[in-house]
């Protein structure tokens, strides 16, 4: 008999279809054989088109008649981050459908995870979930000490929908990419930059793509840069937001290097899309660069804000012609080994069954 799978994100827009609880979703629906569902605050404006292709259904949480019917018939409801409408919609499920599995995905950061409390309220509600995971070795480790609930791990990884083939070092170029909004704060671009300034007299022909929309106020910070630094006008390229994905797979495959310089993270989709493509991984010392790397095996990690290191690792790595091929093997056997989606799915189905 089929299962109904439902998540729950009233923010839900049809960007995230390509993003964790997207993806997720769309793995129940193609590779797990269940009814999927997305109950979310539908916009008018907001085109869905992409996602009922994917015989996904979308639900509206406006209308109490159609929520409540949807909440009945879930086998398994999925929702996303600690937040107060996530605990309210828990309390209301169980009331309804008191056989239904719910799965929280915590989505943290050691930030946000610091400034969560308890009470026996929260602990209560939290018990009623059948499965609740963190994406981070490190995180996880935390919670087991301090967390009154079982937390597991599953990190965030990577899918491909049509069969990949083993990327060949010889493919690859002497590039540096980053995928992400250049210029928020959180992503530091600016460390990046300054860092591939430093470094640029020693990469005689490398070049930095920065793949990715630019916040508006970034972009007189960019053109500063530029003017400041005619020599690396042919070296740092700007290709603004690439939404086909055979495109941005086609960027992973040919760079060498994948950099990422958050001050903040979860942990980000482009790790495990990078490491599937057999980038090199550098990365600023947040959490799920220990994981996306296995503790420096395939990749570095620097001080938060130190474009100083991070400019000396460039140079380091780069000129290591052997360890970047090497690299470039292992890490693609490692991603599809722990950061697959499809198995990452199939833990997720065997923590909420076990042995049903």
């Amino acid at each position: 008999m089929e299962k109904n799978f439902t998540l729950y994100w009233p923010g839900f827009t049809s960007v995230e279809l390509y993003k964790d609880l997207g993806i997720i979703t769309k793995i129940f629906k193609k590779h797990l054989d269940y009814n999927c569902r997305i109950l979310c605050q539908r916009k008018d404006q907001e085109n869905f088109d992409e996602v009922i292709k994917e015989n996904i259904e979308m639900c509206s949480i406006a209308d109490e008649n159609t929520l409540n019917n949807v909440l009945i018939k879930t086998d398994v409801m999925m929702l996303i981050g600690y937040y107060e409408f996530n605990l309210l919609i828990i309390e209301k499920f169980r009331s309804i459908n008191p056989k239904g599995k719910i799965y929280l995905k915590l989505d943290l950061n050691i930030h946000w995870l610091r400034r969560i409390g308890f009470n026996d309220h929260i602990t209560n509600l939290l018990n009623e979930c059948t499965l609740i995971s963190v994406e981070c070795r490190n995180l996880k480790k935390i919670m087991d000490v301090n967390w009154p609930v079982k937390v597991e791990y599953i990190p965030n990884g990577f899918y491909n929908s049509s069969i990949s083939e083993n990327v060949a070092y010889k493919e690859k170029e002497n590039t540096i990419i980053t995928v992400g909004r250049l210029g928020t704060y959180e992503k530091a671009t600016d460390v990046l930059l300054e860092a591939f300034k430093l470094a640029s007299k020693n990469l005689i022909n490398w070049k930095l793509k920065l793949i990715g929309s630019i916040e508006p106020n970034f972009q007189e910070y960019i053109d500063n840069f530029m003017n400041n630094n005619p020599e690396l006008k042919d070296k740092i390229i700007f290709t603004g937001r690439i939404n086909d994905r055979k495109l941005i797979e086609e960027e992973y495959r040919k760079a060498k290097i994948f950099c990422l310089t958050s001050r903040c993270e979860g942990f980000p989709n482009v790790f495990g899309e990078a490491a599937n493509k057999g980038c090199y991984m550098i990365s600023s010392d947040i959490d799920p660069a220990w994981d996306i790397t296995d503790d420096k095996k395939y990749g570095s990690i620097f001080p938060i804000n130190d474009y100083n290191t991070l400019a000396n690792e460039f140079i380091t790595v780069c000129l290591n012609e052997v360890r970047l091929e090497t690299v470039c093997r292992d890490i693609q056997i490692y991603a599809r080994e722990h950061f697959e989606w499809i198995k990452l799915c199939q833990n997720i189905e065997f923590f909420l069954y076990g042995n049903d």
